[in-house]
């Protein structure tokens, strides 16, 4: 069976008005976006190219600038494919 799952590439933060002001600006931000599409290329290439379904950009004007890859996996018969989270904080 095949599960699709995705993963997110992402800058950690937005950008404030006043630093598009600045003059080396979008050099510095095309810089974090070209290592962020690294970071993407770099996953898919660990899982595979064939295990892709989809890549798309996000870009905002003063957002963060993300990648997200959608891609399966195989599950053998009998693994759950719903994970629940549990409180493993109680011992009894």
């Amino acid at each position: 069976m095949k599960v699709i799952q995705h993963n997110v590439f992402a800058e950690s933060r937005g950008y404030p008005l006043v630093s598009i002001l600045s003059p080396g600006f979008s050099i510095g931000r095309e810089r974090n976006r070209e290592k962020i599409r690294q970071r993407a290329e770099a996953f898919i290439n660990e899982i595979g190219v064939e295990k892709v379904i989809s890549v798309s950009e996000h870009a905002s004007t003063l957002g963060p600038f993300s990648v997200v890859v959608w891609w399966y996996r195989e599950v053998p018969e009998g693994e759950p494919l719903v994970i629940r989270a549990s409180d493993k904080s109680k011992i009894t």
